[in-house]
């Protein structure tokens, strides 16, 4: 009876042990997580700061392209890039609100660029745009992510999928002006107040992204 008792006791005292050492690892775990995502939560606000400079860049930016567009007698050049200028402009506000949303300050930016001719800038802008659609914003997203920080993630996620279409949009102008087809380009574009996205000819009723109501959109003819 007496070994019995012991090896009852040995097994809990084994058990307890065990126990203690998965708590002590599941803390571990929390922990390490707690400290990965402050560490995520400090780099997304970087990022953000980053982010807000390449937007304020590009309103600037596309706001003299447009001006280089219509002297080159490009109108129709120009209105697109007056649209995405403004929707590169909701852009950095949005990434604005949330770099203050952190307690930060959204840091003073002074652009700088070089204005081409406008077919050696719409090429230059593809690739720009390809590369905040495809690389840049999805690597800032996974941080965001890790940092369960969800304005941030919206934020960037207008920016992202708005972004790829201003992509589209450059690769069907420059296409234009390979082919002297600039007769068919929209005369009229729409860019949603509340994230950027941007349309050609007609709103919807409500934007894809955001679902901000069609009549409330930015028109530029």
């Amino acid at each position: 009876m007496k070994n019995r008792s012991n090896s009852i006791y040995l097994s809990f005292y084994l058990f307890s042990i065990l126990m203690l050492g998965a708590c002590n690892s599941k803390n571990n775990e929390i922990k390490t997580s707690n400290k990965d995502q402050m560490k995520a939560g400090t780099k997304t606000i970087e990022n953000m700061q980053a982010a807000y400079k390449g937007e304020k860049t590009a309103t600037a930016k596309y706001e003299a392209f447009s001006n280089k567009a219509e002297a080159e007698g490009y109108h129709t050049i120009a209105l697109l890039y007056n649209a995405v200028s403004a929707a590169e402009s909701i852009h950095a506000a949005n990434h604005k609100l949330v770099i203050e949303d952190a307690g930060e300050t959204a840091a003073v930016i002074f652009p700088e660029f070089k204005v081409l001719s406008t077919k050696e800038n719409l090429y230059n802008d593809i690739n720009g745009e390809a590369y905040e659609a495809k690389t840049m914003y999805p690597d800032f997203l996974k941080t965001a992510e890790a940092a369960d920080n969800q304005i941030a993630i919206l934020s960037l996620t207008y920016a992202m999928r708005t972004e790829l279409k201003h992509k589209y949009f450059f690769e069907q102008v420059l296409g234009d002006i390979n082919s002297n087809t600039l007769n068919s380009m929209p005369s009229k574009y729409f860019v949603c107040p509340a994230c950027g996205n941007t349309y050609a000819s007609k709103a919807p009723k409500h934007c894809d992204f955001s679902l901000t109501d069609g009549s409330s959109f930015i028109e530029f003819q």
